[in-house]
């Protein structure tokens, strides 16, 4: 890339990341539930001007759950998962606003199973944890790298905009132990959990051709193998955790144990079963808070043959073959 194309680059994404902090400043500094309520309108409006995520939204919600999704509440919660995204970036910026330290933030959770909860808190081995974008997601691994500490690491996308990726950075950094690039990440957590530390991972993304497809809402969908492989090769427990809403400034912690069989090596059949497992944990969670989580994502895009599904307006009117128009 020659010089004015470069600087013109930078230019725009100096822009974008100007826009992007007009946005998040009142986010970061109003109290706590009016921060939520303006994300919540913030995410209405995204809701209208974003066409293609209330298809990909419909479409996803379609192939999950058959003829007993409509168009019309296809519709109805496509709007409500928007709202609830935006509320989880406004929850997680609050959150490493008022909890870089101290131990206030533990009065804003409940654990489901406070005697697992224990267990795990009192387990001295390193641990996969494996989250994703139900509920409040960043409240979700915001908490873990705080109970992690200086043992914990996070394994995290670089965002392409650079001025963006530095602010994100930061502010995660007032919370997280670390973080790990995700490009070539599998070498870097490995030596973390056999040096004794934790690291988390999202499990619930396409993951391509690299990945391995398992059942989600009874469809195969490409997931990452990186979850089960670490536990296989280190022997550690994979702890799949996500912090749902239960009222204003309230989450319900929900955690569960995954033991990787002993002695198992990381062979294709041990990743695929373990990776199974995980993702059949957080459909029952997402069955459960359906408008919590991500619909608007390309879950189901690589499929068996080898082909992708596009989300393009034609497998809208396929999926909803008779219906009027989302």
């Amino acid at each position: 890339m020659n010089g004015p194309a470069r600087l013109a680059l930078l230019a725009r994404d100096l822009l974008l990341a100007s826009l992007a902090v007009a946005v998040a400043a009142p986010l970061w500094l109003l109290p706590w539930n009016a921060s939520a309520a303006v994300a919540r309108l913030l995410g209405t409006l995204a809701w209208l001007c974003w066409p293609s995520a209330r298809r990909i939204a419909a479409i996803n919600l379609r192939r999950a759950h058959g003829t007993a999704m409509t168009r019309a509440r296809a519709r109805r919660l496509s709007h409500r998962v928007v709202r609830s995204l935006a509320q989880g970036i406004a929850e997680g910026l609050q959150f490493a606003r008022r909890h870089a330290s101290g131990d206030a933030w533990q009065e804003l959770y409940e654990a489901e199973d406070p005697a697992l909860e224990r267990r795990l808190l009192e387990d001295p081995r390193p641990k996969v944890f494996a989250a994703g974008h139900l509920g409040s997601w960043e409240v979700a691994a915001l908490m873990a790298g705080r109970r992690a500490g200086a043992r914990g690491a996070a394994v995290m996308r670089r965002v392409d905009n650079p001025f963006l990726d530095a602010l994100v950075r930061r502010v995660r950094g007032r919370v997280d132990a670390g973080l790990i690039e995700k490009r070539g990440a599998l070498s870097e957590a490995l030596s973390r959990l056999r040096s004794g530390g934790s690291v988390l991972l999202l499990l619930d993304e396409n993951a391509g051709s690299r990945g391995v497809l398992v059942p989600y809402f009874g469809r195969p969908a490409s997931t990452s193998r990186s979850a089960a492989l670490l536990a296989l090769a280190t022997g550690s427990p994979v702890v799949v955790g996500a912090a749902v809403r239960r009222g204003p400034r309230r989450f319900l912690y929900r955690l569960a144990l995954l033991e990787p069989p002993p002695a198992t090596r990381p062979d294709p059949e041990a990743v695929r079963a373990l990776t199974a497992e995980i993702v059949a944990v957080w459909e029952r969670w997402v069955r459960d808070d359906p408008d919590q989580w991500r619909w608007i994502h390309h879950r189901w895009k690589t499929r068996p043959d080898g082909t992708e599904e596009r989300y393009r307006p034609g497998d809208l009117r396929r999926a909803f073959a008779g219906e009027e128009a989302v």
